[in-house]
């Protein structure tokens, strides 16, 4: 079954009851962690609870293929419904996770996060066609997507939101729910015992995240504007920027550009990736994207994803400084757009 972020709390009950596991899949990786936990929750109360939540990598999945089978059918040493989570998911366990849902016995729930999977990869069309498995689809929030993660966000800490500051928050906010949360918690905080947000809460509080130095940064590295995108990047970090972050960041600006350059090998003009692109809030960055698009091709684009989605796993798994990681990376993307311009 297929559905969107916001469908998932509405699915609850199917969640606890029906479903045998869930696909979580996207480009945007905030929203990808946001919903694979709130999944999580539905199974297992505490996630640090190392009896009942398994986690697993495709590599030892590569390495035992029975691994996802034998821990479903294992039972928890601390009895409780045990979740197996997958993160990085990819093709390379589709045949394991088949094995699962028809040979585990037991009412373990299978979780697989992923990064964006296209729609002929072998995982996404085997979870979505399998009625017993949840597949949720995580891109770049919609304004209408922001406003209810705005919502939701404050009205579980008992807030209540006017409706002219929601909408200078959907503003204001960007449509990376990392970033989005972040904000949101230096506005709770401020409020204090306060239970409701006015316009003016809004603008003392929330910076524009939506045309700020994020922006400056992304456009800088895809035009191969090096100078100015280790400025950006430095700016970022003295501002409380996590490394992970900003590559998370990196990531859902390329896979615009990779979907521009889709549009354009399938006929389209210029224009219409720009369009399709770019939010109206972002109208200045309009010239500056009609260079990128020019210069980043599908091919390079790819190369460009894998790049950081290996700077994010080396980020996590070496005793290299983060910060060192992707300095370099930021340096090596920006350098092939300046060999293109």
């Amino acid at each position: 079954m297929k559905a969107k972020p916001y469908q998932v709390s509405a699915l609850s009950s199917q969640i606890q009851k029906i479903f045998k596991g869930s696909l979580v899949f996207g480009p945007d990786f905030g929203v990808v962690q946001e919903v694979s936990e709130q999944i999580a929750r539905q199974i297992v109360s505490d996630l640090r609870d190392t009896f009942c939540v398994i986690k697993i990598t495709p590599q030892q999945i590569k390495e035992t293929p029975s691994l996802l089978l034998d821990e479903g059918n294992g039972v928890s040493l601390m009895g409780g419904r045990k979740l197996i989570w997958v993160k990085d998911a990819d093709n390379t366990i589709a045949e394991a996770v088949s094995s699962f849902l028809s040979y585990c016995q037991t009412d373990a729930f299978l979780l697989l996060s992923a990064g964006n999977l296209p729609k002929n990869a072998v995982l996404r069309t085997f979870c979505e066609s399998n009625q017993s498995f949840l597949s949720v689809a995580c891109y770049a929030d919609e304004a209408k997507d922001v406003a209810a993660f705005i919502r939701d966000i404050l009205g579980a800490n008992g807030i209540q939101v006017q409706p002219d500051a929601l909408g200078l928050l959907v503003e204001r906010l960007s449509e990376n729910r990392l970033m989005t949360r972040r904000e949101l918690d230096k506005l709770i905080t401020y409020l204090g015992d306060q239970k409701s947000v006015s316009a003016s809460d809004v603008r003392a509080v929330i910076t524009d995240t939506s045309t700020a130095s994020t922006d400056s940064f992304c456009c800088a590295v895809g035009e191969g504007n090096q100078s100015l995108a280790d400025k950006e990047y430095h700016l970022m970090l003295a501002n409380g920027e996590n490394p992970v972050g900003i590559i998370r960041i990196l990531s859902l600006y390329f896979n615009r550009l990779l979907e521009a350059a889709e549009i354009m090998s399938n006929g389209g003009g210029v224009e219409a990736a720009v369009k399709k692109i770019l939010r109206p809030a972002q109208f200045r960055l309009e010239a500056s994207m009609r260079r990128q698009i020019q210069i980043w091709k599908k091919e390079y684009v790819l190369k460009v994803l894998f790049l950081l989605l290996k700077a994010e796993r080396q980020a996590k798994s070496t005793g290299l400084p983060a910060e060192l990681i992707l300095d370099r990376v930021i340096m090596q993307i920006a350098g092939v757009a300046k060999r293109h311009r």
